[in-house]
């Protein structure tokens, strides 16, 4: 079974017939960490080289402490760029470990035709009776957009994160894939 394009998720067939699926790679949440970490580093590259420009010729003398000014103003920003970065890119992970929803979550999970196994969690396909589209609103920020994959009595077992446009797609893709209705 040939995988369907998606948008922002990642179908792979793996050795052994193992399919593994990512679901939306990046939030903007992270994006949005990772410019920031691009951002501070980029000032902190343009100030060095001004400072260090500015002050060559009171350094002139001594190479080393230039250098030395040089280092621990890139070093300021470059910090300053990585707690952001740390925060907003592994922050969403952090509340899903701290409010029990990381069992939940299965961005990166592989499917060997009997087995799904999502981090440290394993599931057998058979507990899994269908695959739904569901949708998290938030007041002041993006939706998010998943499929919803659950058990015969109800009890929702994991969750697949995908763009908007790739929702139907993943769970028409999930449900054929676990052979479910």
């Amino acid at each position: 079974m040939n995988p369907p394009t998606f948008h922002s998720a990642i179908v792979e067939d793996m050795h052994n017939g193992v399919v593994r699926i990512r679901g939306k790679e990046k939030t903007d949440i992270q994006i949005a960490g990772k410019l920031t970490f691009k951002l501070f580093f980029g000032f902190g590259c343009i100030a060095t080289v001004i400072i260090t420009v500015l002050n060559y010729s009171q350094f002139s003398n001594e190479l080393s402490s230039l250098l030395e000014t040089a280092a621990l103003i890139l070093i300021f920003f470059t910090i300053m760029g990585l707690i952001p970065y740390l925060l907003l890119t592994y922050g969403l992970n952090i509340l899903r470990v701290v409010g029990g929803h990381h069992k939940l979550w299965w961005d990166d999970f592989t499917f060997d035709g009997e087995r799904v196994k999502s981090r440290k969690y394993k599931f057998k396909a058979s507990d899994i009776a269908f695959v739904e589209s569901r949708t998290q609103k938030f007041p002041e920020n993006d939706s998010w957009h998943y499929a919803s994959i659950m058990k015969s009595n109800g009890v929702e077992i994991g969750r697949v994160m995908v763009a908007y446009r790739d929702k139907k797609k993943m769970v028409k893709y999930l449900s054929d894939l676990f052979k479910t209705s």
